[in-house]
């Protein structure tokens, strides 16, 4: 029998930023002390890790 060769995965490195992102977002819900940060910081912010990760998707080599 011709053996199967397994390729080791390595992380998703979006899902586990997020991931971490959630689990420390919830430990400030859970003390209850969560920063005064305001939103329009947030949507600029997440706007710009979108496109970062756009960016890096693009430029990464997809050979298989």
């Amino acid at each position: 029998m011709a053996e199967l060769q397994t390729r080791r995965r390595r992380p998703d490195p979006l899902t586990l930023v997020t991931g971490v992102l959630a689990l420390v977002l919830s430990v400030f819900a859970f003390v209850g002390e969560l920063p005064a940060i305001d939103p329009r910081w947030l949507l600029a912010g997440g706007a710009a890790v979108v496109g970062l990760v756009l960016l890096v998707g693009s430029l990464t080599n997809r050979r298989e």
